[in-house]
Protein backbone atom coordinates (compact mmCIF):
# COMPACT_ATOMS: atom_id res chain seq x y z
CA UNK A 1 0.00 0.00 0.00
CA UNK A 2 1.29 3.39 -1.09
CA UNK A 3 1.17 5.86 1.71
CA UNK A 4 0.98 9.93 1.02
CA UNK A 5 4.34 11.50 2.56
CA UNK A 6 1.91 14.89 4.54
CA UNK A 7 5.94 16.04 4.80
CA UNK A 8 6.90 16.64 1.08
CA UNK A 9 6.16 19.78 -0.46
CA UNK A 10 3.98 18.29 -3.40
CA UNK A 11 0.97 20.41 -4.05
CA UNK A 12 1.99 22.99 -0.63
CA UNK A 13 1.61 26.73 -1.71
CA UNK A 14 4.49 29.20 -1.22
CA UNK A 15 2.92 32.47 -0.26
CA UNK A 16 5.15 34.75 -2.89
CA UNK A 17 5.43 38.69 -1.72
CA UNK A 18 6.03 39.37 -5.98
CA UNK A 19 7.71 37.99 -8.61
CA UNK A 20 10.23 38.60 -11.21
CA UNK A 21 11.63 38.01 -14.56
CA UNK A 22 15.22 38.90 -13.46
CA UNK A 23 16.67 39.50 -10.10
CA UNK A 24 20.12 40.58 -9.53
CA UNK A 25 22.40 39.88 -5.93
CA UNK A 26 24.46 42.41 -5.39
CA UNK A 27 24.77 46.54 -6.26
CA UNK A 28 28.26 46.67 -7.11
CA UNK A 29 29.41 47.87 -10.25
CA UNK A 30 28.63 44.22 -12.36
CA UNK A 31 25.39 44.16 -10.40
CA UNK A 32 23.50 47.42 -11.17
CA UNK A 33 24.95 46.82 -14.89
CA UNK A 34 23.24 43.83 -14.65
CA UNK A 35 20.14 45.32 -13.78
CA UNK A 36 20.19 48.08 -15.96
CA UNK A 37 21.12 45.73 -18.74
CA UNK A 38 17.65 43.84 -17.59
CA UNK A 39 15.44 46.75 -17.18
CA UNK A 40 16.22 48.33 -20.91
CA UNK A 41 15.68 44.90 -22.64
CA UNK A 42 12.48 45.05 -20.91
CA UNK A 43 12.13 42.41 -18.15
CA UNK A 44 11.02 43.88 -14.42
CA UNK A 45 14.21 43.64 -12.71
CA UNK A 46 15.01 43.33 -8.74
CA UNK A 47 18.34 44.56 -7.46
CA UNK A 48 19.00 43.43 -4.17
CA UNK A 49 21.79 44.36 -1.75
CA UNK A 50 22.30 43.70 1.68
CA UNK A 51 24.22 46.89 3.03
CA UNK A 52 23.70 48.81 5.21
CA UNK A 53 23.98 45.87 7.20
CA UNK A 54 22.23 45.23 10.32
CA UNK A 55 24.63 46.54 12.85
CA UNK A 56 24.58 42.37 14.76
CA UNK A 57 26.09 41.36 11.37
CA UNK A 58 29.13 43.32 12.27
CA UNK A 59 30.25 41.59 15.38
CA UNK A 60 29.28 37.99 13.16
CA UNK A 61 31.99 39.55 10.72
CA UNK A 62 29.37 38.65 8.31
CA UNK A 63 29.87 38.84 5.29
CA UNK A 64 33.29 40.67 5.53
CA UNK A 65 36.09 40.69 8.01
CA UNK A 66 35.02 44.08 10.04
CA UNK A 67 37.02 43.51 13.13
CA UNK A 68 35.33 45.74 15.52
CA UNK A 69 36.48 48.83 13.72
CA UNK A 70 33.21 50.09 12.94
CA UNK A 71 32.29 53.25 14.77
CA UNK A 72 28.76 53.30 16.56
CA UNK A 73 27.18 55.54 13.52
CA UNK A 74 26.26 52.12 12.20
CA UNK A 75 23.50 52.07 14.10
CA UNK A 76 21.77 54.87 12.42
CA UNK A 77 19.94 52.98 9.61
CA UNK A 78 18.80 56.29 7.74
CA UNK A 79 22.47 57.62 7.46
CA UNK A 80 24.01 54.17 6.49
CA UNK A 81 21.30 53.90 3.79
CA UNK A 82 22.33 57.27 2.52
CA UNK A 83 25.72 56.51 2.90
CA UNK A 84 25.33 53.23 0.59
CA UNK A 85 23.19 55.69 -2.04
CA UNK A 86 26.06 57.93 -2.29
CA UNK A 87 29.31 55.29 -2.56
CA UNK A 88 26.94 54.09 -5.50
CA UNK A 89 25.53 56.33 -7.39
CA UNK A 90 24.74 53.64 -10.33
CA UNK A 91 21.69 52.91 -7.73
CA UNK A 92 19.85 56.00 -8.62
CA UNK A 93 20.09 55.72 -12.33
CA UNK A 94 19.36 52.20 -11.95
CA UNK A 95 15.61 53.18 -10.53
CA UNK A 96 15.75 55.93 -12.95
CA UNK A 97 15.00 53.56 -15.41
CA UNK A 98 12.72 51.00 -14.00
CA UNK A 99 14.64 48.88 -11.66
CA UNK A 100 12.88 48.31 -8.98
CA UNK A 101 15.57 48.44 -5.77
CA UNK A 102 16.30 46.74 -2.42
CA UNK A 103 19.20 48.11 -0.29
CA UNK A 104 19.89 46.60 3.24
CA UNK A 105 17.74 43.15 2.11
CA UNK A 106 20.19 39.86 2.25
CA UNK A 107 19.26 36.97 -0.19
CA UNK A 108 19.33 34.12 2.67
CA UNK A 109 18.32 31.38 -0.10
CA UNK A 110 17.58 30.49 -3.28
CA UNK A 111 15.64 27.31 -4.41
CA UNK A 112 15.01 25.76 -7.74
CA UNK A 113 14.47 22.50 -9.30
CA UNK A 114 16.60 19.91 -8.92
CA UNK A 115 16.85 15.87 -7.83
CA UNK A 116 15.74 17.08 -4.30
CA UNK A 117 13.38 19.51 -5.12
CA UNK A 118 11.31 18.16 -8.13
CA UNK A 119 7.86 19.27 -6.67
CA UNK A 120 9.25 23.06 -6.76
CA UNK A 121 6.23 24.84 -8.29
CA UNK A 122 8.65 28.21 -9.10
CA UNK A 123 12.17 29.92 -8.84
CA UNK A 124 12.23 31.48 -5.84
CA UNK A 125 14.06 33.52 -3.74
CA UNK A 126 14.64 33.68 -0.13
CA UNK A 127 15.16 37.80 1.30
CA UNK A 128 15.17 39.62 4.37
CA UNK A 129 15.89 42.85 6.35
CA UNK A 130 15.64 43.70 9.94
CA UNK A 131 11.94 42.84 10.07
CA UNK A 132 11.00 40.16 8.25
CA UNK A 133 12.10 37.14 5.88
CA UNK A 134 9.96 36.76 2.56
CA UNK A 135 10.09 34.68 -0.49
CA UNK A 136 9.40 36.17 -4.32
CA UNK A 137 9.66 34.16 -7.74
CA UNK A 138 11.77 35.14 -10.47
CA UNK A 139 12.58 33.86 -13.65
CA UNK A 140 16.24 34.97 -14.17
CA UNK A 141 19.11 35.54 -12.04
CA UNK A 142 22.36 37.29 -11.99
CA UNK A 143 24.83 36.63 -8.68
CA UNK A 144 27.19 39.47 -8.37
CA UNK A 145 27.88 39.41 -4.56
CA UNK A 146 31.35 39.90 -5.00
CA UNK A 147 34.55 38.83 -3.15
CA UNK A 148 35.19 38.07 0.60
CA UNK A 149 37.98 37.99 3.41
CA UNK A 150 40.49 35.50 3.94
CA UNK A 151 41.59 35.31 7.50
CA UNK A 152 45.13 34.02 8.61
CA UNK A 153 45.48 32.22 11.74
CA UNK A 154 48.29 34.08 13.52
CA UNK A 155 48.59 34.36 17.19
CA UNK A 156 46.02 36.97 17.90
CA UNK A 157 44.22 37.12 14.77
CA UNK A 158 40.63 37.14 17.08
CA UNK A 159 41.67 40.61 18.25
CA UNK A 160 39.27 43.40 17.56
CA UNK A 161 40.89 45.48 15.14
CA UNK A 162 42.10 42.21 12.99
CA UNK A 163 40.03 43.31 9.66
CA UNK A 164 40.19 41.76 5.79
CA UNK A 165 40.53 44.20 3.04
CA UNK A 166 37.14 43.93 2.08
CA UNK A 167 35.57 44.86 5.73
CA UNK A 168 38.51 47.84 5.77
CA UNK A 169 37.10 48.84 2.34
CA UNK A 170 33.47 48.66 3.51
CA UNK A 171 34.09 50.51 6.76
CA UNK A 172 36.19 53.30 4.62
CA UNK A 173 33.98 53.53 1.46
CA UNK A 174 30.83 52.09 1.97
CA UNK A 175 29.98 53.04 5.76
CA UNK A 176 32.36 55.73 6.23
CA UNK A 177 32.20 54.26 9.67
CA UNK A 178 36.36 53.18 10.36
CA UNK A 179 37.51 53.92 14.27
CA UNK A 180 40.97 52.63 13.71
CA UNK A 181 44.05 55.54 13.42
CA UNK A 182 47.11 53.67 13.02
CA UNK A 183 47.63 50.71 10.51
CA UNK A 184 49.51 47.48 9.64
CA UNK A 185 48.47 45.94 6.15
CA UNK A 186 49.71 42.44 5.54
CA UNK A 187 50.13 41.44 1.85
CA UNK A 188 52.59 42.23 -1.12
CA UNK A 189 49.68 42.31 -4.00
CA UNK A 190 47.09 44.64 -5.55
CA UNK A 191 44.90 44.05 -2.77
CA UNK A 192 47.47 44.82 -0.19
CA UNK A 193 48.44 47.75 -2.13
CA UNK A 194 45.10 49.23 -2.71
CA UNK A 195 44.27 48.91 0.76
CA UNK A 196 47.34 51.35 1.47
CA UNK A 197 46.46 53.65 -1.23
CA UNK A 198 43.02 53.62 0.06
CA UNK A 199 44.21 54.16 3.95
CA UNK A 200 46.91 57.22 3.05
CA UNK A 201 44.02 59.01 0.98
CA UNK A 202 41.91 59.53 3.81
CA UNK A 203 44.54 60.90 6.21
CA UNK A 204 45.27 57.43 8.61
CA UNK A 205 48.59 56.70 9.55
CA UNK A 206 50.09 53.57 8.02
CA UNK A 207 52.59 52.08 10.37
CA UNK A 208 54.43 49.04 7.73
CA UNK A 209 53.33 46.83 4.96
CA UNK A 210 54.68 42.98 5.74
CA UNK A 211 54.82 42.35 1.58
CA UNK A 212 56.52 38.99 1.72
CA UNK A 213 55.18 35.92 3.86
CA UNK A 214 56.38 35.92 7.40
CA UNK A 215 55.73 34.62 10.63
CA UNK A 216 52.99 37.10 12.59
CA UNK A 217 52.05 37.47 16.14
CA UNK A 218 49.61 40.19 16.67
CA UNK A 219 49.77 41.75 20.06
CA UNK A 220 47.35 42.98 22.53
CA UNK A 221 44.86 41.33 25.18
CA UNK A 222 41.72 43.14 24.73
CA UNK A 223 42.43 44.68 21.60
CA UNK A 224 45.13 44.97 19.03
CA UNK A 225 48.40 46.88 19.96
CA UNK A 226 50.73 46.02 17.29
CA UNK A 227 52.32 43.82 15.14
CA UNK A 228 55.16 41.82 15.39
CA UNK A 229 56.99 39.86 12.64
CA UNK A 230 59.96 38.10 12.22
CA UNK A 231 62.62 39.59 9.36
CA UNK A 232 66.22 37.75 9.02
CA UNK A 233 65.87 35.77 11.80
CA UNK A 234 64.69 38.04 14.47
CA UNK A 235 61.73 39.70 15.66
CA UNK A 236 60.66 43.01 15.58
CA UNK A 237 57.59 45.06 16.15
CA UNK A 238 55.22 48.38 15.53
CA UNK A 239 52.55 49.31 17.06
CA UNK A 240 49.25 50.03 15.70
CA UNK A 241 45.20 49.37 16.47
CA UNK A 242 44.28 48.05 13.28
CA UNK A 243 46.02 44.98 11.13
CA UNK A 244 44.54 44.63 7.48
CA UNK A 245 44.77 41.54 6.25
CA UNK A 246 45.24 41.64 2.40
CA UNK A 247 46.87 38.78 1.19
CA UNK A 248 43.86 37.18 -0.80
CA UNK A 249 40.25 37.58 -1.16
CA UNK A 250 37.94 34.70 -2.26
CA UNK A 251 35.07 34.66 -4.44
CA UNK A 252 31.46 34.16 -2.78
CA UNK A 253 30.18 31.22 -3.92
CA UNK A 254 27.36 30.06 -1.11
CA UNK A 255 24.30 31.31 -3.72
CA UNK A 256 25.63 29.58 -6.49
CA UNK A 257 26.84 26.63 -4.91
CA UNK A 258 22.76 26.45 -2.99
CA UNK A 259 21.28 26.78 -6.36
CA UNK A 260 23.46 23.63 -7.58
CA UNK A 261 25.73 25.62 -9.81
CA UNK A 262 29.20 23.52 -11.10
CA UNK A 263 31.98 24.75 -9.02
CA UNK A 264 35.86 24.47 -9.50
CA UNK A 265 38.66 24.88 -7.70
CA UNK A 266 40.59 27.41 -9.81
CA UNK A 267 43.60 29.60 -7.91
CA UNK A 268 43.84 31.52 -10.76
CA UNK A 269 40.82 33.17 -10.10
CA UNK A 270 41.32 33.11 -6.01
CA UNK A 271 40.17 29.51 -5.16
CA UNK A 272 36.75 27.84 -5.54
CA UNK A 273 35.04 29.82 -8.28
CA UNK A 274 31.91 29.09 -10.33
CA UNK A 275 32.48 27.79 -13.46
CA UNK A 276 31.10 30.06 -16.32
CA UNK A 277 31.49 31.04 -19.96
CA UNK A 278 32.52 34.32 -20.98
CA UNK A 279 29.45 35.81 -20.63
CA UNK A 280 28.87 34.57 -17.34
CA UNK A 281 26.49 31.93 -17.53
CA UNK A 282 26.73 29.32 -15.09
CA UNK A 283 26.09 25.77 -15.37
CA UNK A 284 22.54 26.22 -14.77
CA UNK A 285 20.02 27.60 -17.35
CA UNK A 286 18.72 30.97 -16.39
CA UNK A 287 21.53 31.93 -13.80
CA UNK A 288 24.27 34.05 -14.17
CA UNK A 289 27.72 35.04 -12.16
CA UNK A 290 29.38 38.15 -13.28
CA UNK A 291 32.22 40.29 -11.56
CA UNK A 292 34.67 39.09 -8.19
CA UNK A 293 31.58 36.50 -7.94
CA UNK A 294 32.77 34.67 -10.35
CA UNK A 295 36.68 34.54 -9.52
CA UNK A 296 39.06 36.93 -8.41
CA UNK A 297 43.08 37.70 -8.37
CA UNK A 298 45.13 34.71 -8.32
CA UNK A 299 45.26 33.11 -4.72
CA UNK A 300 48.40 34.24 -2.96
CA UNK A 301 47.65 33.14 0.51
CA UNK A 302 49.27 28.95 0.23
CA UNK A 303 52.60 30.60 2.10
CA UNK A 304 50.95 32.59 4.62
CA UNK A 305 48.91 29.56 5.62
CA UNK A 306 51.52 27.30 5.68
CA UNK A 307 53.37 29.45 8.30
CA UNK A 308 50.40 29.92 10.28
CA UNK A 309 49.04 26.55 10.29
CA UNK A 310 52.57 25.08 10.96
CA UNK A 311 51.67 25.76 15.15
CA UNK A 312 49.38 22.82 16.25
CA UNK A 313 48.60 25.55 19.07
CA UNK A 314 47.05 27.86 15.53
CA UNK A 315 43.51 28.51 16.44
CA UNK A 316 41.80 27.45 13.10
CA UNK A 317 38.11 28.45 14.08
CA UNK A 318 37.76 30.44 16.34
CA UNK A 319 33.97 30.05 16.60
CA UNK A 320 34.32 26.10 18.32
CA UNK A 321 37.45 26.98 19.28
CA UNK A 322 39.32 24.42 16.80
CA UNK A 323 43.16 24.24 17.10
CA UNK A 324 45.64 22.84 13.67
CA UNK A 325 46.50 20.49 16.05
CA UNK A 326 42.60 19.20 16.76
CA UNK A 327 42.48 18.80 13.19
CA UNK A 328 45.25 17.42 12.14
CA UNK A 329 43.95 14.22 14.68
CA UNK A 330 40.79 14.58 14.08
CA UNK A 331 39.65 15.02 17.70
CA UNK A 332 35.95 15.59 18.24
CA UNK A 333 34.82 18.87 20.36
CA UNK A 334 36.29 18.93 24.01
CA UNK A 335 32.86 18.69 26.05
CA UNK A 336 32.97 14.93 24.35
CA UNK A 337 36.14 13.61 25.97
CA UNK A 338 37.16 11.53 23.62
CA UNK A 339 39.85 11.27 20.97
CA UNK A 340 40.39 10.98 17.27
CA UNK A 341 41.13 7.83 15.48
CA UNK A 342 44.96 7.22 15.57
CA UNK A 343 46.38 8.24 12.49
CA UNK A 344 44.08 11.67 12.39
CA UNK A 345 43.54 12.68 8.92
CA UNK A 346 45.75 10.11 7.25
CA UNK A 347 42.87 7.49 8.81
CA UNK A 348 39.92 9.80 6.81
CA UNK A 349 40.64 8.99 3.31
CA UNK A 350 40.08 11.39 0.57
CA UNK A 351 39.55 14.38 2.74
CA UNK A 352 35.77 15.82 2.61
CA UNK A 353 35.77 19.39 4.44
CA UNK A 354 32.25 18.13 5.36
CA UNK A 355 32.99 15.16 7.16
CA UNK A 356 35.66 16.73 9.22
CA UNK A 357 32.94 19.69 9.86
CA UNK A 358 30.61 17.14 11.86
CA UNK A 359 33.69 15.07 13.00
CA UNK A 360 35.72 18.60 14.84
CA UNK A 361 32.89 21.26 14.29
CA UNK A 362 35.22 23.45 12.30
CA UNK A 363 33.23 25.52 10.59
CA UNK A 364 30.21 24.94 12.46
CA UNK A 365 30.32 28.54 14.51
CA UNK A 366 27.95 31.76 14.11
CA UNK A 367 29.92 33.03 11.52
CA UNK A 368 29.27 29.86 9.42
CA UNK A 369 32.56 28.97 8.38
CA UNK A 370 33.58 32.37 6.89
CA UNK A 371 36.87 32.95 8.73
CA UNK A 372 37.88 29.15 8.81
CA UNK A 373 36.76 27.76 5.19
CA UNK A 374 40.33 28.85 3.48
CA UNK A 375 42.77 27.27 6.61
CA UNK A 376 40.80 23.94 6.88
CA UNK A 377 40.62 23.67 3.30
CA UNK A 378 44.59 24.28 3.27
CA UNK A 379 44.61 21.49 6.38
CA UNK A 380 42.96 18.80 4.16
CA UNK A 381 44.67 19.56 0.75
CA UNK A 382 48.34 18.85 1.39
CA UNK A 383 48.16 15.85 -1.32
CA UNK A 384 45.24 17.36 -4.02
CA UNK A 385 42.67 20.29 -3.13
CA UNK A 386 40.08 19.09 -1.20
CA UNK A 387 36.05 19.55 -2.44
CA UNK A 388 34.49 22.14 -1.26
CA UNK A 389 32.45 22.52 2.08
CA UNK A 390 28.91 22.50 0.94
CA UNK A 391 26.81 25.83 1.57
CA UNK A 392 22.77 25.58 2.89
CA UNK A 393 20.03 28.18 3.85
CA UNK A 394 20.05 30.01 5.43
CA UNK A 395 23.40 31.83 3.86
CA UNK A 396 23.24 34.77 6.47
CA UNK A 397 21.92 34.42 10.23
CA UNK A 398 18.12 35.28 10.43
CA UNK A 399 16.39 36.35 14.13
CA UNK A 400 13.78 34.25 15.03
CA UNK A 401 11.60 37.62 14.99
CA UNK A 402 12.10 37.74 11.52
CA UNK A 403 11.71 34.25 10.54
CA UNK A 404 8.71 34.20 12.10
CA UNK A 405 7.06 37.01 9.87
CA UNK A 406 7.45 34.81 7.08
CA UNK A 407 4.38 33.92 5.05
CA UNK A 408 3.85 30.21 5.42
CA UNK A 409 1.32 27.90 4.02
CA UNK A 410 -0.86 26.18 7.21
CA UNK A 411 -0.07 22.87 5.61
CA UNK A 412 3.79 23.02 5.48
CA UNK A 413 3.49 24.75 9.07
CA UNK A 414 1.38 21.16 10.04
CA UNK A 415 4.43 19.35 9.45
CA UNK A 416 6.86 21.63 11.29
CA UNK A 417 7.74 18.26 13.48
CA UNK A 418 9.07 16.40 10.37
CA UNK A 419 11.72 19.10 9.72
CA UNK A 420 13.14 20.66 13.24
CA UNK A 421 13.95 17.12 15.32
CA UNK A 422 10.54 17.13 16.68
CA UNK A 423 9.49 13.76 18.65
CA UNK A 424 7.57 12.90 15.29
CA UNK A 425 10.41 13.34 13.26
CA UNK A 426 11.59 9.53 14.03
CA UNK A 427 8.20 7.91 13.36
CA UNK A 428 6.87 6.84 9.63
CA UNK A 429 5.18 9.21 7.91
CA UNK A 430 2.33 7.30 8.44
CA UNK A 431 1.62 6.62 11.78
CA UNK A 432 0.45 9.34 14.22
CA UNK A 433 2.72 10.41 17.12
CA UNK A 434 1.88 10.06 20.71
CA UNK A 435 0.01 12.65 22.40
CA UNK A 436 3.05 14.74 23.86
CA UNK A 437 5.33 12.63 22.86
CA UNK A 438 9.26 13.60 23.60
CA UNK A 439 12.59 12.75 22.20
CA UNK A 440 14.99 11.49 24.41
CA UNK A 441 18.41 10.32 23.78
CA UNK A 442 17.09 7.75 20.38
CA UNK A 443 13.39 7.38 22.37
CA UNK A 444 10.01 8.41 22.25
CA UNK A 445 9.32 8.66 26.14
CA UNK A 446 7.07 5.47 27.25
CA UNK A 447 8.33 4.01 23.91
CA UNK A 448 10.65 1.57 22.47
CA UNK A 449 13.70 2.88 20.42
CA UNK A 450 13.17 4.24 17.21
CA UNK A 451 14.19 2.05 14.23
Amino acid sequence: MTHADPTSIAGKRFPLRDSFTHVVIGAGEAGIAAARAAAASGERALLVDEHPLDPGLFGLDIPYLFGGRLDASTRQAARMEERIVAARPGLLQAMEEGVEVAIGTAAWGAFVKGPSSRALPVRMLGLADRDAAWLVGFERMTIATGARDVALPFPGWTLPGVMGAQGFDAALRLYGAFSGRRIAIIGGGALAQQAEAAARGTGLDVALRVAAPAPLRILGREEVTGLAWQQDGAWREAACDTVVLAVDTVPMVELPDLLGCAIGWDPAHGGFAPVVDAQGRSSLDGIAVRGEAAGTAAAQRAAWLDLALAADEALVCACEEVSAADLRALRPPRYLAAEGPEAGLARLGPPNQDQVKRLTRAGMGACQGRRCRESVHALLSRERPAPLASHRAPLRPLPLSVLAALEEDPALRANWTGWFGIAAQWLPHWEPAPPDAEYIGGRLSGGDVVK
